[in-house]
């Protein structure tokens, strides 16, 4: 009476259903949990790598913003050097012109002074030219001939001594 049950078909195919669902289950989740172990690894192995790709970005970062700063300073030490380089350059130059201006300032004085001592010597020479001359035509109309060549010698030679100083 207890087993009267097991008499009947669909009993028995109801047991074989359970047990082929259970060695298919057991199959199954042998598989089932391997492809998740493979995909838990895989899974694992894509964090750990993006964690790294991570990093590494982060690292690029630090040093492309360390670059920009270096180079901004960089970039503000040659505006620096630049303007005290063109400020030096003035300051030179200026020097440079004073120089020159005091340089032809001094062949100009130079150059007066011998125009001036040119002018002084020739003023010299047509004044005692002129005297010269003007001593013969008084001796020759006022004084005779013999007396005459003696004053324009002598005349002559202290003029000559005159201009020579």
């Amino acid at each position: 009476m207890y087993f009267e049950f097991l008499e009947q078909e669909t009993v028995w195919v109801a047991i074989a259903f359970f047990i082929f669902i259970a060695l298919i289950w057991k199959k199954a989740s042998q598989a089932i949990s391997s492809i998740l172990d493979d995909r838990s690894i895989l899974i694992q192995n894509e964090l750990s790598e993006t964690k790294l790709l991570k990093e590494e970005a982060m690292e690029e970062l630090r040093k492309s913003l360390q670059m920009q700063k270096n180079s901004s300073e960089e970039f503000n030490q040659i505006i620096k050097e630049a303007k005290e380089a063109a400020k030096k350059i003035k300051e030179d130059a200026d020097v440079k012109s004073l120089e020159i201006i005091k340089r032809r300032e001094e062949q100009a004085k130079q150059r007066i002074m011998a125009f001036e001592n040119d002018a002084i010597k020739e003023i010299k020479r047509v004044s005692g030219t002129v005297a010269i001359e003007s001593a013969k035509v008084f001796i020759k109309n006022n004084l005779d001939k013999k007396e005459n060549l003696n004053l324009i010698t002598q005349a002559s030679n202290e003029i000559k001594s005159t201009l020579a100083n």
